[in-house]
């Protein structure tokens, strides 16, 4: 089957956001542990970098804008910048902590990544659901570039 080009970069589009939530996840995950830790301990957190490429991108020109809401993938990529700044002042912070500035920055971060992981929830499911409709459509016009999809044939 063939795929227009207009959709075959929207899908493109929306499996990079995808793969960015996942990875996302995965960061989250991590960070969750280490600022347990910190509450208690005190020391450093990761700065892990997040994937926001495609997210930006797909700010800048939405394309399903009725389908993946806007303010929550704005919403979602300044709760990662935020988290991300908080584990730059913590990293930089002078040492040692009081346990109470310990909780504080625990809890900062326990609230936005509680925010951060129903958002990154919604938008996957919404993105998934969307790449699974932007199926091949039947009739093509002469004019539109197509290109096989062989996801089908088990040929990559």
């Amino acid at each position: 089957m063939l795929i227009p080009a207009h959709l075959r970069k929207d899908r493109e589009q929306l499996l990079a956001m995808i793969l960015e939530l996942q990875t996302n996840r995965i960061i989250l995950n991590g960070l969750l542990d280490c600022y347990a830790t910190f509450r208690f301990t005190g020391g450093v957190v990761p700065r892990e970098p997040w994937g926001l490429v495609a997210m930006i991108s797909y700010l800048k020109c939405p394309f399903a804008a009725d389908r993946i809401s806007t303010a929550a993938t704005e919403r979602y990529r300044h709760l990662a910048e935020t988290i991300m700044d908080l584990g730059q002042a913590v990293t930089a912070g002078a040492k040692p902590r009081t346990l109470r500035s310990r909780y504080d920055i625990a809890d900062t971060f326990g609230r936005d990544s509680a925010e951060i992981r129903a958002l990154g929830s919604t938008l996957e499911s919404a993105m998934t659901k969307l790449v699974g409709e932007l199926k091949p459509s039947p009739v093509l016009s002469e004019t539109e570039s197509v290109e096989p999809d062989f996801s089908s044939s088990g040929v990559r």
